[in-house]
């Protein structure tokens, strides 16, 4: 369940990415300072809620490892978590990242700032190992859900592309592939990135998984025939009460399944969860640029001078959900998270 990577971080500091906007095909960007970190995740080169969290972690090193002394450790810390939260507003674990390397730096002041500078690197990696572990744990807290050999339908990208690690909700497909658990995974193609037919295919080729690409809409006639027996789907951001903010078209796939009485699983770490939000009836949406509905790497899809609006996510309610799978176990409702 590996041998492909998002990123690399060299002992040499060389921090370097795929290009998600070009998968399958590989293409590699080199990130040599905060402003690149920044631009990797506002233009999707990476994506996945936990992974933007990852290379933040990796940016916010990069944008503070020069610092001769303290205050210019401060400035440049204050820098990077300005610039690093502005980059995308709804997935929790940018913030969770961001403010964990800003309280290091706070919390170890007293040290020489080389010392601390090497704090802030060692908790980047810890970031990412800690998610890779979460990966795993996820996986295995899962499979009491497996009573039989499943059809699964997921949304967009929550493999290893989306976490370094396995993956939550396809990580959870994976691990359970492996104990014979899986029938046949339904891939939606998860317009206007494709995150589904470009990377999750790719990854389900790559473990030899039975799928099928369908589009999005298709998903309504797959479940009135009979042909998915559950929907797991990662999550960006989830409340106190579980709601769930995760890409748009989670929200539809919810109704669609409580009307079909398809079970409806969400995967996520428990970095993910917000406990600061009650509910997410006033979560902050990212609209993204209308060109990314009306062009795909650089071919017109509409007529020119059409306009679009996109929503790049949209918010699940707690009571389409069936459980909520995290590292530490799995939420059923009345979600009390």
């Amino acid at each position: 369940m590996g041998g492909y990577s998002p990123f690399i971080f060299t002992d040499n500091d060389e921090f370097i990415v795929i290009d998600q906007r070009f998968l399958p095909q590989i293409k590699k960007v080199k990130l040599e300072n905060l402003n690149d970190t920044c631009m990797a995740i506002k233009d999707m080169i990476v994506r996945g809620a936990p992974l933007i969290g990852i290379v933040a972690a990796f940016g916010y090193y990069l944008a503070i490892k020069n610092a001769k002394d303290l205050d210019e450790l401060n400035q440049a810390s204050l820098t990077a978590y300005t610039n690093l939260l502005a980059t995308r507003p709804t997935a929790v674990n940018l913030k969770w990242a961001v403010e964990s390397q800003k309280k290091l730096i706070e919390q170890n002041a007293f040290l020489p700032v080389e010392k601390i500078i090497k704090k802030v690197r060692a908790n980047a990696f810890g970031i990412f190992e800690d998610q890779k572990k979460a990966d795993y744990e996820m996986a295995k807290n899962a499979l009491v859900l497996f009573d039989k050999k499943m059809r699964i339908l997921t949304h967009c990208n929550t493999g290893s592309f989306a976490t370094g690690g396995i993956g939550t909700a396809l990580g959870i497909i994976k691990y359970a592939a492996q104990q014979n658990l899986v029938e046949e995974v339904y891939v939606d193609e998860t317009r206007p990135y494709f995150q589904g037919s470009r990377i999750t295919a790719f990854e389900l080729s790559k473990e030899n998984i039975n799928y099928k690409i369908v589009t999005d809409s298709a998903c309504g006639i797959l479940m009135q025939k009979k042909l998915i027996d559950c929907i797991i789907v990662g999550a960006d951001r989830i409340a106190k009460n579980g709601d769930v903010a995760n890409k748009v078209g989670t929200y539809c796939l919810a109704q669609l399944a409580k009307l079909h009485n398809v079970k409806f699983f969400v995967a996520a770490p428990e970095s993910t969860i917000d406990r600061s939000l009650n509910n997410l009836s006033d979560l902050d949406i990212e609209i993204r640029d209308s060109s990314e509905i009306l062009n795909f790497n650089g071919v017109n899809l509409a007529p020119d001078g059409a306009k679009a609006l996109y929503f790049a996510f949209d918010v699940t309610p707690n009571y389409l959900i069936d459980s909520i799978i995290t590292e530490k176990g799995i939420y059923r409702p009345d979600f009390e998270l």
